[in-house]
């Protein structure tokens, strides 16, 4: 019947309509059609998997995962909030024999959390029992997060000794999916899904609205970055290559994801957010420059977003694990202290040995450009001094060419008194007088 009343609807309405439509009319004559024509179909083609072996199949996947139709009313609790739900909900159309409970045992070397399967029945958990607008795990109730989870056991086995190790897994996958499916309801979807009552998706997307607005409609909305659809790793990485393998500085990369070029002003940050960060990280930089303290920038950047919130690096996003060493605990996930990752220090010490052979290369330059004064200052000195030779000898050049002249004169002069210069004629000897009278021709 209900599958008539769907054609007829398809048939009454004359034009073409989204299947999303005609389920709402479905779902307003006929409450809660959708959840029990789901849960019959998604019997219907877990048994129809078979696949190679009767592995993986089309639609068939490692056995069926039935949905378990849990109904959206607020349970009844006490005061203290400490009522949980039934470890053991009522199944319905359940149908596992020996061979399929096997193939749906969760261990962390087979079957584990990072398969899309179970992925894929914690989402239809969170589908099957969702009446608050809840965006995250922090805020869910303790009795919601024990509906799903018994809603979650429904569709894999483990064994008894994996049981902490099951819920901690499932709260850590739960926590990223819920949060996963927050942001496509109030980002990407724009439609009421039809599993989840269209108040609670109101909420969801008023609340959103205000979170976006800083707490008030009001507000204006202002940019969270600049990076667009491209990972902040993505840019780290980027940024590495330019800087010839060397990973950038956490405010650097800040800086380039949250800042956008201006007309005739340069790089800006957006949003007070940015500015506040970055203020508080020059702040800190100056001060312990003038206390003559040497502390790595990161460190730095560390002590300016106030350390890790929620196991992430505020501003870093998924390339804060590139700078900082990830919690090995659940209460480091928030964390004050300091621990540079093991690719943040090898880049710290490619960054010093690459500074270290920057200066000693400035050192050798330095030394190569003292030597090269002094040898152009000893060949300035030779060609002084060969310069003020050439000029000795270019004085006595003229010198000895004036004396010549000299000479040509005299000789000259004494030619016209009927003698030669220098004197040819032999002389007497010396007289007591000392000196000679010409010898008589």
């Amino acid at each position: 019947m209900l599958h008539r009343k769907f054609e007829e609807h398809i048939i009454q309405s004359g034009r073409h309509i989204g299947v999303d439509e005609v389920w709402r009319k479905c779902e307003a004559e006929f409450p809660g059609w959708f959840k029990t024509h789901m849960s019959c179909t998604r019997g219907r083609r877990g048994s129809r998997g078979g696949g190679r072996g009767g592995g993986r199949g089309r639609g068939g996947g490692r056995g069926q995962i039935t949905p378990f139709v849990a109904n959206h009313s607020s349970p009844n609790s006490d005061e203290d909030g400490d009522d949980e739900p039934n470890e053991q909900p009522q199944q319905t159309n359940v149908n596992m024999d020996a061979s399929c409970s096997r193939t749906n045992e969760l261990h962390p070397d087979t079957l584990w959390f990072d398969d899309s399967d179970v992925t894929r029945a914690i989402t239809l958990s969170f589908q099957q029992y969702f009446n608050e607008p809840w965006r995250n795990w922090t805020e869910t109730d303790k009795y919601t997060r024990q509906q799903w989870f018994n809603l979650f056991k429904r569709s894999f086995t483990w064994r008894p000794e994996l049981e902490a190790l099951v819920r901690r897994s499932f709260a850590i996958k739960a926590a990223k999916r819920l949060k996963d499916m927050h942001y496509d309801l109030t980002t990407k979807r724009g439609v009421c899904p039809l599993w989840m009552p269209e108040d609670v998706y109101e909420q969801l997307l008023k609340r959103s609205k205000k979170n976006k607005r800083g707490g008030s409609l009001s507000n204006k909305v202002e940019p969270g970055h600049c990076q667009g659809s491209v990972s902040t790793n993505e840019y780290a990485k980027r940024m590495a290559k330019e800087n010839g393998g060397i990973l950038p500085k956490a405010a650097d990369v800040y800086l380039r994801t949250h800042s956008k070029e201006e007309p005739g002003k340069g790089k800006q940050l957006v949003g007070s957010k940015a500015k506040q960060v970055m203020g508080e990280y020059d702040k800190k930089m100056a001060e312990y420059k003038d206390k003559g303290i040497d502390k790595y920038p990161n460190e730095v950047y560390f002590e300016a977003v106030g350390g890790r919130k929620k196991g992430l690096i505020p501003g870093l996003g998924s390339a804060g694990d590139l700078y900082y060493e990830k919690p090995s605990s659940r209460a480091d996930k928030s964390s004050n202290t300091y621990t540079p990752s093991l690719l943040s220090q090898l880049s710290a010490r490619l960054e010093q040995s690459q500074q270290q052979h920057e200066s000693e290369r400035a050192e050798w330059e330095r030394q190569r450009a003292e030597w090269e004064r002094e040898r152009l200052e000893v060949e300035k000195e030779r060609y002084q001094k060969e310069q003020a030779q050439q000029e000795e000898v270019r004085k006595i050049s003229e010198y000895l060419v004036e004396m010549q002249k000299t000479m040509q004169g005299y000789s000259q002069m004494f030619s016209q008194c009927g003698g030669s210069f220098p004197f040819t004629h032999p002389r007497d000897p010396p007289d007591s007088t000392g000196v000679g009278a010409p010898c008589a021709s």
